[in-house]
């Protein structure tokens, strides 16, 4: 749900990283610097968001972290916590298929990104996860990569899938 108490002028900027302790990236984006990363009583530390491993996906592909970062809309009213993975196989003529994407980024959603967001002080109105077969810079085109991204709103701590 929204947080229609705040507005743009209550947001510093459009983008920013779990973390007062961020530093600022191209594109008015903040990669992660440092975030309280409480899951199954791990805790990372400052500057290092691989801390927390990611868990084998359901269809038996493995991902890595590679950025996550929150991202103000313009209008200051929602705000998104971004988790980029990397997945090789998720390309090619023996990739999953759709359900069982689909179900890993489900799965990433509820067992990764909600701990993180849960553990942040910044309130989270959506997450976004996805997945690669390469790193992206984000923002930045790539025809030659496979990307697939899905949006999960945050109902009672848990991800429902925002079918679109």
């Amino acid at each position: 749900m929204p947080s229609p108490s705040r507005t743009a002028r209550d947001v510093g900027h459009k983008s920013r990283a779990f973390d007062t302790g961020a530093r600022r990236r191209g594109r008015g984006l903040c990669a992660l610097a440092g975030v309280a990363m409480v899951a199954a009583g791990a805790k990372a530390s400052a500057g290092d968001p691989g801390a927390m491993p990611v868990p084998p996906l359901p269809s038996g592909l493995d991902a890595e972290l590679h950025e996550m970062f929150l991202d103000v809309k313009p209008d200051g009213l929602l705000t998104y916590a971004r988790f980029r993975f990397i997945a090789p196989d998720i390309a090619g003529a023996d990739a999953p298929d759709f359900s069982e994407r689909i179900g890993d980024m489900e799965f990433l959603c509820d067992s990764y990104a909600m701990p993180h967001v849960a553990a942040t002080p910044e309130p989270v109105d959506r997450i976004v996860i996805s997945l690669s077969d390469r790193a992206v810079a984000f923002g930045q085109p790539d025809p030659d990569a496979t990307q697939f991204f899905e949006a999960f709103s945050i109902e009672n701590g848990a991800c429902i899938w925002e079918e679109f």
